[in-house]
């Protein structure tokens, strides 16, 4: 816990807001805590405290980009997978606190709930302190995650492979008159086998921590390769 909040360089002055972030429903279950000792409530809060923060960055960062496309950029960092990322760059499901059943299951390195928990830390230091302060800590997840993976995080091109699904059904329709679909199947360990199908043909898949994130990354994988075979012709 402590190496955590080195790591966000913020001190809490209520350490229960601090373990209701980080406490599951199966952790407060499990415990016999009331259930609004977890961390949905504050994920929810952290939640609209994170947009405004980001539509903040955007704005700033980007002012000659349109409304949508502030949206979509929005859209592609404010999600499970973004997220997911960040949470994983200050070793967050190291002191995520879930019940055994989740725990032998490895539900605290789940992808949405890292997002959520970090959603709900955020959630608990703007409800600790103010809005500066929790944007403060978010800029330092941000850059620690920057340094280790040597990303940009506000990056415009967020855009294009945010918006992998709509474009490659975009393509099919011009290219073959008809819509990619996706099949999922749960697998052991909280994962999911997705796959990505043009009419009876599998053209991919692959064994993804949430549905949505194995959709959106088979759409880009296919995506890609459909445009440098249109190219080629």
């Amino acid at each position: 816990m402590l190496t955590l909040l080195n790591k966000l360089s913020y001190t809490f002055n209520n350490l229960d807001l601090l373990y209701q972030a980080l406490s599951h429903s199966s952790f407060a279950h499990e415990y016999m805590l009331d259930s609004r000792q977890s961390y949905e409530t504050l994920e929810f809060l952290g939640d609209s405290v994170l947009s405004l923060i980001v539509i903040d960055e955007l704005l700033a960062k980007f002012p000659a980009l349109s409304e949508g496309q502030l949206s979509k950029l929005r859209a592609s960092l404010v999600n499970e997978s973004s997220l997911e990322k960040l949470a994983k760059s200050i070793a967050l499901e190291n002191v995520i606190l879930v019940g055994k059943g989740e725990l032998k299951n490895q539900g605290n390195s789940r992808s949405s709930i890292m997002a959520d928990v970090l959603e709900a830390l955020l959630g608990a230091i703007y409800k600790d302190s103010n809005l500066e302060s929790t944007r403060a800590v978010f800029h330092t997840i941000v850059d620690l995650y920057e340094r280790e993976s040597g990303v940009v995080f506000y990056n415009e091109e967020n855009i294009i492979q945010f918006d992998s699904k709509t474009r490659l059904q975009e393509l099919t329709m011009a290219l073959y008159k008809t819509l990619p679909t996706y099949k999922s199947r749960e697998c052991e360990g909280a994962e999911f086998e997705v796959s990505l199908w043009l009419d009876s043909k599998l053209l991919a898949q692959g064994i993804y921590q949430s549905k949505k994130k194995g959709e959106r990354e088979l759409a880009a994988k296919i995506l890609k390769e459909l445009e440098t075979e249109n190219k080629k012709s």
